[in-house]
Order: C-alpha cells, then structure tokens, then sequence
C-alpha cells in the first residue's frame, strides 16, 4: 500500500468530511507492521448521528482511540498537520507513532464499512504544542489548528451536528486547563451558534462544559502572534529545521540525528 493510497483510505472520495482530512503525516510514511491497542470505549456506547468528536489525545493514542470510535460508526478524520521526517531523531514534536498507527489504521477501515455521511471524529494530537521554542538544531515541526481547520458551526449545523464532544485528558476536575487554547477558538464559536459542547476527561464519563471566551479572540494579531511562533515549510504544513547562528556566515552543521 501507497502512502497516496493510505491517505485515499483515510479521506475517501465522495464522503462528507473528506475535505478536512489533512495529507501532511502522509507524505514521507513509511509502511510498517505496527501493531493497534484499540482500546474499549467506555465513555460512549453507541453512534449518535447529531454528534462530532474531537480525539485530542497524545501521539499514537488519539489514533487508537479514533478507530475504537470507528469501529461502532464514527468517520474518523485525521486533522495532523505536522511534518514527520522519520529519519529524524531531533523533531520537536516525535509523531512517528502516528504516522505508523494511521498506516496500519488503512489496513483496518476498509473491513469496517464506513457510511459516507458517518458523524466525524476530528484526529488531534495533544502533544502538537509541546517542545522547545524553536531550539537550533531540532527540526520544529510543532503545529496548531485554526477555526479554518474544521468546519463551520453552520456547516455542522447544516448537517445535523447539534453536539460535539471532546475526548482528552486524564482529569475531570480540571476542566479549564484540559482544552488547548488553539481548540478553545473552534469550540467557543460552535458554543456562540448554539452546538452543545461536551468533554470525556478520562475516558470514563461525558461531562457538559461552557468553554470561557479565549484571549484574542477572533483577533488578527492572534493568528499573526501563533503563526510567526511555529515553523511553516514551503509545501503545506508545520515544519522545518531550526539553523545554528554562527559570527561568520550565519550558519553551520545542523546537527540531524
């Protein structure tokens, strides 16, 4: 299997949320025998067609999790959007365990028989923010989402989504601190058009919550202030290597591996 034919697999055509699904941990994966822990879902026990999930788990996790959901009916939708050299030792953000669970995830997905119009699970990586600001010599590849990044509260509302539930976390008690701030933008415009925001903290009970208004919000300078702090590359996506600055020409060794 391709990595274009693992991403076909994951986004497939003719299907409603295929157009969020991002190709970037796409590009330079490499086919493994990886094996998948799906775990038991036990904060969810069957499909609700007005409800979107939002998997914000760390690494390999959100993966497994993602395709627990799948497997009683949920599209997942993976929405990681940063670069994966896997040869590379020094990534700011180590996300070889996802590209690895994706790859063989395309093995399983095809044997589940997905509806086309199946309620999304949104892939996120809770670790996407985590990492030294761009330290010279790593190879940055930490990333964020924007509002443009998911869909609309009117396009999920066009489409029937009246709820969207938040899988992260492993406390329930601190609800302020268990949604990123970058999510809290998304989340707090679905909460201003009336979609009904929910959390699993944990992954043993859903919990409703009110997501406080984030700093900056809908502010040009927040977008401005996020993007000048990541490490865009020329061809899509998060990443690129941090140079060492040197007296003479500005440059030497970037020190890979």
């Amino acid at each position: 299997m391709t990595n274009i034919e693992a991403y076909k697999i994951w986004a497939p055509d003719g299907v409603l949320w295929t157009e969020w699904a991002k190709p970037v941990l796409f590009a330079n994966m490499t086919p493994v025998n990886f094996p998948l822990e799906i775990p038991d879902i036990r904060w969810l026990d069957f499909l609700y067609n007005d409800t979107a999930i939002i998997v914000d788990l760390p690494g390999k996790k959100g993966v497994f999790e993602s395709l627990a959901l799948a497997k009683i009916g949920y599209r997942p939708v993976p929405l990681y959007n940063g670069v994966c050299m896997e040869n590379y030792t020094n990534m700011t953000v180590d996300s070889r365990g996802i590209s690895w669970a994706l790859y063989a995830g395309a093995v399983m997905l095809p044997g589940l028989n997905l509806r086309g119009d199946a309620p999304p699970v949104f892939m996120l990586d809770s670790a996407r923010m985590e990492g030294y600001l761009k330290n010279p010599g790593k190879y940055d590849n930490r990333w964020c989402v924007f509002p443009q990044d998911m869909p609309s509260a009117s396009f999920l509302l066009k489409n029937k989504i009246t709820k969207v539930i938040v899988r992260t976390g492993p406390e329930k008690k601190f609800f302020a601190n268990q949604i990123q701030d970058d999510l809290s933008h998304i989340l707090f415009r679905y909460q201003e058009a009336g979609v009904k925001i929910q959390a699993a903290f944990g992954g043993k009970e859903i919990d409703d919550i009110t997501v406080p208004k984030p700093s900056q919000f809908k502010s040009l300078f927040y977008r401005f202030r996020t993007l000048l702090g990541l490490s865009r590359n020329a061809v899509g996506g998060f990443g690129a290597m941090i140079p060492f600055l040197s007296d003479s020409d500005g440059y030497r060794g970037y020190g890979i591996g």
